[in-house]
């Protein structure tokens, strides 16, 4: 019998290896069915579990995969989707789907070379296909319109109508169509094709947001209006309709139809209080606090959410001044509160801003906790929590937090801006445009997600795509100032006067109050950059002699005078503005900065002391008054006491300590430079020069490796930055971290940038000599020091006289 056993065993154990491999397919396939069953009931979590259990049986299954990246397509999870359906090509190169997928979310998103391969195999493949044709075309127009290449545009537009012309319900062709016509300003000929294609596609979204902006450049606000109200009627299952159509009464000032839209929206046998706390937030914020809460007071009489309204209420009496009340008022509703647990997370989350706003950080991030240690998920803590990641450094654990909510939550916009500024904290900038460019999707194409990535764009001199993203936010939102103006901008920019000038008449048409600053500097621009200096002049002058013209319009004036040299004339003009209005302290300051930029210190001087000795609390004017006075190398002391005495005036104003800063560094008094800009830095770590002089004077004045690392995380943002001071920094901390070849690269940078620099020519110079360019090296320390008195004893001199010392004992020659 002993020895029967291990035969047994074996037999059993061959037995259950078969048995669990055939179980293993079933296994997988029962989870798809389950998958599939769960998506046809619309509860897409659920079916995502499923698919995911798939893959832990059977990783090549094809059509769960198809499955699983096309309900996060649906979902707006462009970036899992993008990622399972490349997966899928991996495991099945010729599988048509997944190209067909994998190429329209790239033509989709612009990412033109990302989708050439798709596109070029699927046509290797199909080469009939019309879908793929389409794309192709579609990419090349893409391309073309982007880097103003005209013949391409022309042929790209030519093929699409031929493909039309063979199929009308070629989609992709007709959206090249109608994009050349808007473009080209064809709106008529525009307004048809739309029309067309709305028959032939009568859920794409993008076609009603495309004849929108059509009636609005037509200036026919009643299709506009029409056509939004028809939007939210065809998309009830789209929020943002309902919000594109409320922005749209807003930005007109038609309180009343925005408030019965939001009315219309509030069904009080719902157990869902959004709709009501919409609605009350809007009243808050155009009918006042007291109209927000007249209607709490309605709504928790009639004994709806009490605890949650209550809450609410409490939040209207903290902004109307009421702190302590409303935060006692907060504790008791917790402590008393028969609420489902959502609702009390949701109190705990309102208490905490409230902790926040009156300076309690530690009883905020205590109360986010434990709404965490309750729902590891839930979205409004993750945001506070990320954000304060964010500001301390920790960006590793922002990015997983914000990554596993917007698994969860993958249509937030506010999430993935919240993780693209976690990526930007840490150095990515791809993934953080990534993710800008995600939240403007998710969003539906709101002015503010779109502003942030059209910014981000155009600050890497994208404009062509950053027009393109405001143009999409403003056919979903007409007329939308927030939009106009940095769309005007990117056209001067572009030195588009003919587009520019449209946006200003836009803006003017409007005639929103708000935005008169932004129209004058757009108009302004315009004129300069077309060389009508004059035009300019008088333009700006008419604008500031108009009745109740804001300091603004006069500010501009005196601008435009000295940057075309008329220093006498912008003189003579501040003068005149404190001679009509002499009580107005914020004009004397001006005349002082006009009388400083003019050349005339004596009389600047004066009138800066004149203008302290009525108000000692104006930070800009001792900065100024400090300035004047440092010109003069006789009276450094003088302008050190100055400065010492602004601090005893204005103890918290940045600039001052900064400047504080910059005089303690010159003089050697490292250590305390850094205290100042530590305490600079904890109070605004996002602002990046604060952050790269204290980690530039970290890495170069401390030795000690907590004092490198803190550097090195404080730095991460400068990665790739165009700025020479900051290339310096992130460089020569590459550098002390043996990261040779990229300090180089980050270093001739920042020295070519800064060429009279002795410091970062010295940085250089050390990254040559540990990368065995000890020629290079020698040029670099022989110039920097030929340019510095024999009698400096700065750290860094010493030590590049010391190097070229070695350098020149061992022969190297240039």
């Amino acid at each position: 019998m002993n020895f029967r056993k291990p035969l047994t065993a074996a037999l059993l154990s061959a037995v259950l290896v078969l048995s669990a491999c055939d179980s293993a397919e079933e296994r997988a396939q029962k989870y798809y069915e389950s998958g599939m069953a769960y998506l046809q009931t619309g509860d897409v979590d659920r079916a995502l579990v499923e698919f995911r259990n798939v893959f832990k049986f059977d990783g090549k299954h094809r059509e769960a995969r198809i499955a699983y990246a096309e309900a996060e397509r649906k979902r707006g999870n462009m970036r899992e989707a993008y990622s399972q359906y490349l997966r899928l090509i991996e495991q099945y190169p010729d599988d048509l789907d997944g190209l067909r997928a994998l190429s329209t979310i790239a033509v989709e998103n612009g990412q033109w070379a990302d989708a050439s391969p798709y596109i070029a195999k699927g046509l290797e493949l199909a080469p009939t296909d019309e879908g793929f044709k389409s794309l192709s075309v579609f990419r090349d127009y893409g391309a073309a319109v982007e880097g103003s290449d005209s013949s391409t545009v022309v042929a790209s537009v030519k093929t699409a109508r031929d493909l039309i012309a063979a199929n009308p319900k070629d989609l992709m062709a007709r959206k090249i169509v109608i994009d050349d016509l808007i473009r080209n300003q064809s709106l008529d000929k525009a307004l048809v094709e739309l029309n067309s294609a709305i028959e032939v596609a009568p859920t794409e979204r993008i076609l009603y947001a495309q004849r929108l902006s059509v009636y609005a450049a037509q200036g026919n606000d009643p299709a506009v209006e029409a056509g939004l109200i028809d939007m939210v009627a065809k998309f009830p299952d789209a929020p943002e309709m309902q919000e594109a159509l409320l922005r749209w009464y807003l930005a007109r000032k038609e309180f009343d139809k925005a408030e019965a839209q939001l009315r219309s929206r509030v069904d009080p046998a719902s157990k869902d209080p959004t709709a009501e706390v919409n609605l009350v937030r809007f009243l808050g914020e155009f009918r006042g606090p007291d109209a927000a809460i007249a209607e709490l007071d309605k709504v928790i009489a009639a004994g709806q959410d009490v605890a949650v309204f209550r809450s609410a209420r409490a939040g209207f009496e903290f902004d109307k001044g009421d702190r302590e009340g409303a935060i006692a008022e907060m504790q008791d509703i917790l402590k008393n509160t028969t609420s489902t647990d959502d609702e009390t997370r949701t109190i705990k989350i309102g208490l905490a801003r409230m902790q926040l706003a009156v300076g309690n950080s530690v009883a905020a991030r205590a109360l986010v906790e434990e709404v965490l240690a309750d729902d590891s998920g839930h979205v409004e803590a993750v945001k506070l929590k990320a954000t304060w990641l964010i500001l301390d450094d920790q960006t590793g654990d922002a990015i997983t937090l914000l990554r596993s909510a917007i698994d969860q939550n993958p249509r937030d916009a506010s999430l993935m801006t919240l993780l693209a500024q976690a990526y930007e904290r840490d150095g990515n900038h791809d993934l953080m445009g990534e993710l800008l460019s995600q939240a403007v999707d998710a969003s539906g194409k709101a002015p503010a997600e779109s502003i942030r990535y059209a910014q981000y764009l155009a600050s890497d001199s994208k404009f062509v795509p950053a027009e393109g993203v405001l143009i999409d936010a403003l056919r979903i939102a007409p007329g939308d100032v927030a939009l106009l103006v940095p769309l005007g901008q990117i056209y001067v920019a572009m030195k588009d006067w003919a587009r520019a000038e449209t946006v200003a008449q836009q803006l003017e048409a409007i005639n929103e109050p708000a935005a008169a600053n932004d129209l004058t500097a757009l108009r302004t621009a315009i004129l300069e950059g077309q060389q009508k200096n004059a035009e300019a002049s008088t333009y700006l002058e008419q604008l500031a002699g108009t009745e109740g013209a804001k300091i603004d319009a006069k500010i501009a004036v005196l601008r435009n005078k000295l940057s075309n040299g008329q220093a006498a004339e912008a003189v003579t003009y501040a003068a005149k503005l404190v001679a009509d209005d002499p009580n107005n302290l914020d004009l004397q300051y001006i005349n002082a900065s006009v009388l400083a930029t003019a050349g005339q210190s004596a009389a600047a001087e004066t009138a800066l002391k004149a203008l302290l000795a009525k108000d000692p609390t104006r930070a800009p004017a001792w900065m100024g008054l400090f300035r004047l006075v440092r010109q003069d190398p006789a009276r450094v002391a003088e302008s050190n006491k100055i400065l010492d005495d602004a601090l005893a005036a204005v103890p918290t104003s940045g600039e001052l300590r900064w400047a504080k800063a910059g005089l303690l560094e010159s003089s050697g008094d490292i250590e305390g430079a850094i205290t100042i800009y530590e305490s600079l830095y904890k109070e605004n770590s996002a602002n990046p020069i604060i952050a790269n002089n204290l980690a530039s004077l970290l890495s170069s004045y401390r030795t000690d490796a907590d004092s490198l690392k803190r550097a090195e995380v404080i730095a991460r943002r400068l990665r790739g930055s165009n700025v020479p001071a900051y290339q310096d920094t992130f460089g020569w901390i590459a550098y002390q971290n043996g990261n040779f070849s990229d300090a180089v690269a980050e270093l001739e940078k920042a020295a070519a940038g800064l060429p009279d620099d002795p410091a970062v020519q010295y940085h250089l110079a050390m990254a040559y000599l540990a990368s065995d360019r000890k020629a290079d090296a020698l040029e670099k320390f022989t110039k920097l020091l030929a340019a510095i008195p024999a009698d400096d004893s700065r750290p860094f001199v010493i030590s590049a006289r010391s190097e070229l010392e070695k350098l020149n004992a061992a022969g190297i020659a240039n």
